[in-house]
């Protein structure tokens, strides 16, 4: 099982980087593990995290990758929400046309309306790049049309 690094002391954060976990691998982090045992929240949040999922995943068929950020991905033993990133393929994410899907998904990208429907889930739900194969990219760093868009919003959402 690979488990999240331990907090650092000064920060109450993992070392800076990024961690690939299975979604087990996040609840046993951040949801299960022994230093959580007396928060009055985490469980909750989690049952609430994995609703919105589902609901996300419902809507699109799938999710490519999950972000986590915020106090939920620290020490803090009671955080107040959970900061979520959703990534889509990009032709998953082309492929959402239909209207109503699209205000579903809206919907659950509002942090107000999240919370009125009882899930403390501040969400994001963005594109992957286009380009799969970052090999074709070239020298000069040709991307497929859109792919500098996708790029400069990945960037934004990683550093926040």
């Amino acid at each position: 099982m690979s488990l999240l690094p331990s907090f650092e002391q000064d920060t109450g954060c993992p070392p800076p980087g990024r961690y690939a976990m299975t979604w087990g691998e996040v609840e046993a982090s951040l949801a299960l593990a022994d230093e959580f045992e007396g928060s009055a929240v985490r469980r909750a949040l989690w049952g609430e995290l994995s609703y919105h999922r589902t609901l996300v995943e419902c809507l699109v068929g799938s999710v490519s990758r999950v972000w986590l950020a915020g106090s939920f991905v620290s020490s803090k033993l009671d955080p107040s929400d959970v900061d979520v990133t959703y990534l889509l393929e990009a032709a998953v994410y082309k492929a959402l046309t239909e209207q109503d899907v699209l205000a579903d998904l809206a919907n659950l990208g509002d942090r107000d309306w999240c919370f009125r429907n009882e899930m403390r889930i501040d969400a994001y739900i963005l594109s992957l790049p286009a380009t799969q194969d970052f090999r074709s990219l070239g020298l000069t760093g040709a991307m497929d049309t859109g792919d500098a868009e996708v790029f400069q919003k990945l960037g934004l959402y990683d550093e926040i």
